[in-house]
Protein backbone atom coordinates (compact mmCIF):
# COMPACT_ATOMS: atom_id res chain seq x y z
CA UNK A 1 0.00 0.00 0.00
CA UNK A 2 2.78 2.85 1.21
CA UNK A 3 4.60 1.25 -1.97
CA UNK A 4 1.74 1.91 -4.41
CA UNK A 5 1.15 5.78 -2.61
CA UNK A 6 4.54 6.46 -3.41
CA UNK A 7 4.30 5.50 -6.97
CA UNK A 8 1.28 7.47 -7.62
CA UNK A 9 3.39 10.51 -6.20
CA UNK A 10 5.87 10.28 -8.53
CA UNK A 11 4.84 8.56 -11.50
CA UNK A 12 4.27 11.70 -14.00
CA UNK A 13 7.63 12.87 -12.82
CA UNK A 14 8.77 9.81 -13.62
CA UNK A 15 6.77 10.44 -17.23
CA UNK A 16 8.12 13.92 -18.01
CA UNK A 17 11.84 12.44 -16.91
CA UNK A 18 11.78 9.66 -19.92
CA UNK A 19 10.45 12.80 -21.92
CA UNK A 20 13.34 15.37 -21.03
CA UNK A 21 15.28 12.56 -21.73
CA UNK A 22 14.04 11.48 -24.65
CA UNK A 23 13.83 15.02 -26.14
CA UNK A 24 17.62 15.84 -24.98
CA UNK A 25 18.69 12.63 -27.16
CA UNK A 26 16.97 12.73 -30.53
CA UNK A 27 18.67 16.18 -31.83
CA UNK A 28 22.17 15.47 -31.00
CA UNK A 29 21.79 12.27 -32.77
CA UNK A 30 20.01 13.11 -35.43
CA UNK A 31 22.46 16.36 -36.46
CA UNK A 32 25.75 14.13 -36.03
CA UNK A 33 26.21 14.26 -39.41
CA UNK A 34 26.15 18.22 -39.89
CA UNK A 35 27.96 18.60 -36.49
CA UNK A 36 30.94 15.77 -37.50
CA UNK A 37 31.32 17.31 -41.02
CA UNK A 38 31.65 20.80 -38.67
CA UNK A 39 34.04 19.53 -36.24
CA UNK A 40 36.49 18.01 -39.37
CA UNK A 41 36.78 21.78 -40.43
CA UNK A 42 37.20 23.07 -36.84
CA UNK A 43 40.38 23.51 -34.94
CA UNK A 44 38.36 24.94 -31.79
CA UNK A 45 39.04 21.95 -29.69
CA UNK A 46 43.16 21.85 -30.15
CA UNK A 47 44.13 25.64 -29.11
CA UNK A 48 41.94 24.96 -25.86
CA UNK A 49 44.47 24.94 -22.88
CA UNK A 50 41.90 22.70 -21.07
CA UNK A 51 43.06 19.15 -21.18
CA UNK A 52 39.83 17.51 -20.28
CA UNK A 53 38.06 19.69 -23.00
CA UNK A 54 41.00 18.27 -25.08
CA UNK A 55 40.32 14.78 -24.92
CA UNK A 56 36.80 15.28 -25.43
CA UNK A 57 37.37 17.07 -28.65
CA UNK A 58 39.64 15.02 -30.08
CA UNK A 59 37.56 12.08 -28.94
CA UNK A 60 34.24 13.12 -30.87
CA UNK A 61 36.40 14.48 -33.83
CA UNK A 62 38.39 11.39 -34.93
CA UNK A 63 38.85 10.24 -38.39
CA UNK A 64 37.01 6.91 -37.63
CA UNK A 65 33.24 8.60 -37.80
CA UNK A 66 32.17 5.12 -36.09
CA UNK A 67 34.33 5.56 -33.27
CA UNK A 68 33.69 9.79 -32.88
CA UNK A 69 29.70 8.65 -32.88
CA UNK A 70 30.67 6.35 -29.97
CA UNK A 71 32.25 9.19 -27.84
CA UNK A 72 29.59 11.75 -28.87
CA UNK A 73 26.87 9.66 -27.33
CA UNK A 74 29.37 9.09 -24.17
CA UNK A 75 29.34 13.29 -24.16
CA UNK A 76 25.45 13.66 -25.12
CA UNK A 77 23.84 10.72 -23.76
CA UNK A 78 25.57 10.32 -20.34
CA UNK A 79 27.83 12.87 -20.12
CA UNK A 80 25.67 15.54 -20.18
CA UNK A 81 21.69 14.06 -20.07
CA UNK A 82 22.08 11.66 -17.35
CA UNK A 83 24.14 13.58 -15.45
CA UNK A 84 22.29 16.82 -15.41
CA UNK A 85 18.62 15.05 -15.48
CA UNK A 86 19.17 11.94 -13.55
CA UNK A 87 20.85 13.83 -10.58
CA UNK A 88 18.30 16.45 -10.84
CA UNK A 89 15.65 14.25 -11.55
CA UNK A 90 16.90 12.02 -7.93
CA UNK A 91 16.89 15.15 -5.64
CA UNK A 92 13.29 16.31 -6.95
CA UNK A 93 11.89 12.73 -6.21
CA UNK A 94 14.25 12.01 -3.02
CA UNK A 95 13.35 15.17 -1.28
CA UNK A 96 9.80 14.52 -0.60
CA UNK A 97 10.09 11.03 0.60
CA UNK A 98 9.56 11.62 4.73
CA UNK A 99 10.24 15.51 4.86
CA UNK A 100 6.53 16.09 2.54
CA UNK A 101 5.13 13.47 5.28
CA UNK A 102 6.10 15.58 8.42
CA UNK A 103 5.15 19.06 6.68
CA UNK A 104 1.61 16.71 5.77
CA UNK A 105 1.63 16.05 9.45
CA UNK A 106 1.71 12.23 8.12
CA UNK A 107 4.50 10.72 9.19
CA UNK A 108 3.01 10.01 12.64
CA UNK A 109 0.29 7.49 11.13
CA UNK A 110 2.58 6.35 9.07
CA UNK A 111 5.04 5.56 11.90
CA UNK A 112 2.08 4.15 13.96
CA UNK A 113 0.87 1.67 10.86
CA UNK A 114 1.37 -2.19 11.86
CA UNK A 115 4.58 -2.45 10.01
CA UNK A 116 7.94 -2.72 10.89
CA UNK A 117 10.19 0.81 10.02
CA UNK A 118 12.55 -0.92 7.72
CA UNK A 119 9.14 -2.04 5.63
CA UNK A 120 8.20 1.54 5.37
CA UNK A 121 11.72 2.30 4.08
CA UNK A 122 11.76 0.33 1.64
CA UNK A 123 8.80 0.82 0.20
CA UNK A 124 9.10 4.29 0.13
CA UNK A 125 12.62 3.87 -1.72
CA UNK A 126 11.98 1.07 -4.61
CA UNK A 127 9.33 2.94 -6.25
CA UNK A 128 11.60 5.61 -6.21
CA UNK A 129 14.63 3.73 -7.71
CA UNK A 130 12.65 2.18 -10.09
CA UNK A 131 11.18 5.33 -11.35
CA UNK A 132 15.04 6.88 -11.22
CA UNK A 133 17.11 4.35 -12.86
CA UNK A 134 14.49 3.08 -15.32
CA UNK A 135 14.45 5.70 -18.19
CA UNK A 136 17.95 5.92 -18.24
CA UNK A 137 17.90 2.46 -19.89
CA UNK A 138 14.71 2.81 -21.67
CA UNK A 139 15.73 5.83 -22.78
CA UNK A 140 19.64 5.01 -24.12
CA UNK A 141 18.26 2.13 -25.80
CA UNK A 142 15.94 3.76 -27.96
CA UNK A 143 19.17 5.65 -29.69
CA UNK A 144 20.36 2.04 -31.07
CA UNK A 145 17.16 2.49 -33.48
CA UNK A 146 17.99 6.17 -33.88
CA UNK A 147 21.48 5.84 -34.99
CA UNK A 148 20.29 2.94 -37.36
CA UNK A 149 18.90 6.20 -38.88
CA UNK A 150 22.48 7.27 -39.42
CA UNK A 151 23.49 4.05 -40.72
CA UNK A 152 25.41 3.74 -37.47
CA UNK A 153 25.55 1.14 -34.98
CA UNK A 154 25.91 1.18 -31.40
CA UNK A 155 27.07 -1.89 -29.65
CA UNK A 156 24.41 -3.01 -27.40
CA UNK A 157 26.85 -4.22 -24.60
CA UNK A 158 28.91 -1.28 -23.80
CA UNK A 159 24.83 0.87 -23.88
CA UNK A 160 23.93 -1.10 -21.09
CA UNK A 161 26.81 -1.19 -19.11
CA UNK A 162 27.59 2.47 -19.64
CA UNK A 163 23.31 3.09 -18.59
CA UNK A 164 24.04 0.96 -15.70
CA UNK A 165 26.72 2.74 -14.69
CA UNK A 166 24.85 5.92 -14.76
CA UNK A 167 21.73 4.49 -13.29
CA UNK A 168 23.75 3.64 -10.19
CA UNK A 169 24.92 7.10 -9.74
CA UNK A 170 21.61 8.51 -9.78
CA UNK A 171 20.66 5.88 -7.16
CA UNK A 172 23.23 7.25 -5.22
CA UNK A 173 22.26 10.51 -5.08
CA UNK A 174 18.51 9.31 -4.80
CA UNK A 175 20.23 8.03 -1.61
CA UNK A 176 21.56 10.75 -0.17
CA UNK A 177 18.57 12.54 -0.61
CA UNK A 178 16.05 10.21 0.76
CA UNK A 179 18.64 9.76 4.51
CA UNK A 180 18.62 14.14 4.11
CA UNK A 181 15.11 13.89 3.81
CA UNK A 182 14.92 11.68 7.07
CA UNK A 183 17.22 13.86 9.26
CA UNK A 184 16.03 17.40 8.26
CA UNK A 185 12.17 18.53 8.96
CA UNK A 186 11.66 20.95 6.01
CA UNK A 187 11.62 19.88 2.37
CA UNK A 188 13.04 23.09 1.25
CA UNK A 189 15.72 22.73 3.17
CA UNK A 190 16.35 19.36 2.15
CA UNK A 191 16.42 20.95 -1.57
CA UNK A 192 18.67 23.08 -0.31
CA UNK A 193 20.98 21.18 1.55
CA UNK A 194 21.32 18.32 -1.64
CA UNK A 195 21.17 20.84 -4.49
CA UNK A 196 23.86 22.71 -2.78
CA UNK A 197 26.56 19.90 -2.70
CA UNK A 198 26.04 18.60 -6.39
CA UNK A 199 26.60 22.70 -7.41
CA UNK A 200 30.02 22.35 -5.01
CA UNK A 201 30.56 18.96 -6.84
CA UNK A 202 29.98 19.95 -10.27
CA UNK A 203 32.31 23.66 -9.04
CA UNK A 204 35.05 21.37 -8.10
CA UNK A 205 34.74 19.05 -11.40
CA UNK A 206 35.20 22.65 -13.48
CA UNK A 207 38.19 23.49 -11.30
CA UNK A 208 41.11 21.69 -13.52
CA UNK A 209 43.31 21.03 -9.80
CA UNK A 210 40.88 19.96 -7.48
CA UNK A 211 38.72 17.99 -10.05
CA UNK A 212 39.64 14.87 -9.21
CA UNK A 213 38.27 15.14 -6.00
CA UNK A 214 34.47 15.74 -7.60
CA UNK A 215 32.31 12.85 -7.32
CA UNK A 216 31.39 13.89 -11.17
CA UNK A 217 34.82 12.70 -12.18
CA UNK A 218 33.38 9.53 -12.20
CA UNK A 219 30.78 9.80 -14.41
CA UNK A 220 32.64 12.16 -16.66
CA UNK A 221 33.80 11.52 -20.45
CA UNK A 222 36.90 10.11 -19.32
CA UNK A 223 35.15 6.96 -17.83
CA UNK A 224 31.99 6.85 -20.48
CA UNK A 225 34.03 7.17 -23.69
CA UNK A 226 36.02 3.82 -22.77
CA UNK A 227 32.74 1.91 -22.17
CA UNK A 228 31.97 2.53 -24.86
CA UNK A 229 34.44 2.01 -27.43
CA UNK A 230 34.63 -1.29 -25.53
CA UNK A 231 37.94 -0.19 -23.96
CA UNK A 232 37.09 0.01 -20.46
CA UNK A 233 35.20 -4.12 -19.85
CA UNK A 234 32.85 -5.16 -16.58
CA UNK A 235 35.65 -6.03 -14.44
CA UNK A 236 37.12 -3.10 -14.53
CA UNK A 237 34.09 -1.09 -13.54
CA UNK A 238 33.75 -3.44 -10.56
CA UNK A 239 37.13 -4.11 -9.66
CA UNK A 240 39.08 -1.69 -7.86
CA UNK A 241 41.91 -3.64 -7.08
CA UNK A 242 43.15 -4.23 -10.45
CA UNK A 243 41.76 -1.28 -12.48
CA UNK A 244 39.35 1.49 -11.35
CA UNK A 245 36.28 -0.12 -10.39
CA UNK A 246 34.31 3.09 -9.87
CA UNK A 247 30.95 1.55 -10.48
CA UNK A 248 31.85 -0.58 -7.05
CA UNK A 249 32.36 2.43 -5.37
CA UNK A 250 29.21 4.25 -6.36
CA UNK A 251 27.16 0.66 -5.07
CA UNK A 252 29.16 0.57 -1.77
CA UNK A 253 28.48 4.95 -1.35
CA UNK A 254 24.49 3.66 -2.14
CA UNK A 255 24.30 0.51 0.52
CA UNK A 256 25.84 2.79 3.25
CA UNK A 257 23.54 5.84 2.95
CA UNK A 258 20.51 3.27 2.69
CA UNK A 259 22.08 1.78 5.57
CA UNK A 260 22.35 5.57 7.83
CA UNK A 261 19.06 5.62 6.08
CA UNK A 262 18.01 2.49 7.80
CA UNK A 263 19.52 3.56 11.30
CA UNK A 264 17.93 7.55 11.08
CA UNK A 265 13.97 5.66 10.23
CA UNK A 266 14.73 3.98 13.04
CA UNK A 267 15.46 7.18 15.55
CA UNK A 268 12.67 9.25 13.91
CA UNK A 269 10.38 10.60 16.18
CA UNK A 270 7.20 12.74 14.29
Amino acid sequence: MIAGKTWREIRMIGLAYILILEMLAIPVLMLWPDIYADLQRSTLFRSLGVDWIKRLGSGISQRNEEVAYLNWCAVMLFFRSTNLVGTAASVLIGTGLFAREREANTLEFLLARPISRSSLLWQKFWPCAVVVTAPIFIVNATAIPWSWQLELDLPKWELFLASLHAAIFALAFLTLTMYVSIIVRVQAHVAAIVGAFAVLQIGMYLTQRIRPYSLFRLVDFDWYAPIMTGNTPAWQMFDPIRSHGFTTYLIAATVLLYLLSWRAIHRTEP
